[in-house]
């Protein structure tokens, strides 16, 4: 589970950014569930105020570290500091793996890693590598068979360790392998659509249609089930495709994907994405996650993080979007604001503000909505 992350002179945020999913002792246990790590984390803000950029920490550190070896020496490292400045950018994620805590720390330009570390916390912090441009510095002792690997100025030295199959270092990879989003190094990118290697994948893993069927079910009260069928076409290859069982008056009615609406394709294209992440207890990070769905679906796809049933790996989302309708649920302890003031991007979590503005008694949506807590467009 992810504790906090956060970065510095990257992209908009000048000072830095910070994102935590740590709860106060304030908080109230329907909200925290006992647990002093939240399962979601909602960035709330106007147009262009950062959002999807306090998102990127995450989606950059895992490719970073998962596969920036695969790239060529020679190439950039898709990363941007704020307005082209030659300092180096700053990040930090620190997390909790195998019931031990972690803080993985990097600095580093386009062009090259300045310096990149990881320590574990228990009673005390130890290093367990610290790396200074291509030289390790120190490695535990636990660690050393990373002094095989020859480091590269562009890659991450858990990228390059993967790579040449050390053992020590591979939860380290499945940790980041386990972000999965839909931002890159650009902004927010549409999850794959291709709705017949979507409905292959659920023919060949039925626990993944069942849990799409069942969501589905929830949200679209026409549907009683989903099928998935098969034809081979003219070279010999089988074709995939969904058949949605609606039920009526008189008997159930088949009908194909393409009838349907798009909020129950896009339902059907994305629940496999969600099921992954809850499967493996990574992180979902979601820019935008809401678009061509209800606002009233919204909370039923959240709850699947705040629910022990439904996630019972303690896996974690964070997420973007204009819909309103979510912040009473989220409350202050959960949603944090996004703002920009002279092209300079800042953080707050709501239960940051002081004072009793913000009660636990009463709601936070007309209040955000008139501005007095910033995250609102000037118009």
């Amino acid at each position: 589970m992810i504790i906090r992350y956060g970065a510095k002179n990257f992209y908009c945020f000048k000072e830095g950014v910070e994102i935590s999913f740590e709860l106060t002792a304030n908080c109230p246990t329907d909200i925290s569930r006992e647990k002093s790590i939240s399962n979601l984390i909602c960035l709330k803000g106007a147009n262009g105020s950062g959002k999807t950029n306090a998102l990127k920490v995450l989606p950059f550190l895992k490719e970073f570290c998962t596969n920036s070896f695969n790239r060529k020496p020679e190439d950039f490292i898709h990363i941007h500091s704020f307005f082209n400045s030659e300092e180096p950018i700053e990040m930090f994620c620190e997390f909790i793996m195998e019931g031990m805590e972690y803080n993985y720390e990097l600095s580093l330009t386009n062009k090259r890693v300045i310096s990149e570390s990881l320590v574990r916390k228990k009673k005390r912090s130890v290093i367990i590598f610290e790396r200074k441009d291509n030289e390790i510095k120190y490695l535990m002792k636990e660690f050393s068979e990373l002094k095989k690997i020859k480091l590269r100025s562009n890659a991450s030295l858990i990228s390059t360790a993967n790579q040449y199959e050390i053992t020590e270092t591979a939860p380290l990879y499945r940790f980041f392998f386990n972000i999965l989003t839909n931002v890159s190094w650009s902004g927010r990118e549409d999850f794959p659509t291709d709705f017949q290697a979507i409905s292959k994948y659920y023919k060949e893993n039925l626990d993944a249609l069942k849990f799409t069927t069942n969501v589905i079910k929830s949200c679209d009260l026409g549907i009683s089930n989903i099928y998935i069928n098969q034809r081979e076409n003219e070279n010999g290859e089988f074709i995939y495709f969904p058949i949605f069982e609606h039920d009526t008056d008189a008997a159930s009615k088949m009908l194909a994907f393409i009838s349907q609406s798009s909020g129950t394709k896009e339902l059907f294209r994305i629940l496999p994405y969600y099921r992954l992440v809850l499967s493996t207890g990574g992180v979902l990070v979601l820019d935008e996650f809401d678009i061509k769905l209800h606002p009233h679906i919204l909370p039923l796809l959240i709850k699947l993080f705040d629910n022990k049933r439904t996630n019972p790996l303690d896996a974690q989302m964070i997420f973007t979007t204009h819909n309103d309708n979510i912040i009473d649920y989220m409350k202050k302890y959960r949603l944090v604001i996004v703002n920009k003031d002279k092209s300079e991007s800042y953080a707050y979590r709501l239960d940051e503000i002081p004072g009793d503005l913000l009660r636990n008694d009463r709601p936070i949506a007309p209040i955000y909505n008139s501005g007095k807590i910033g995250g609102v467009p000037k118009v």
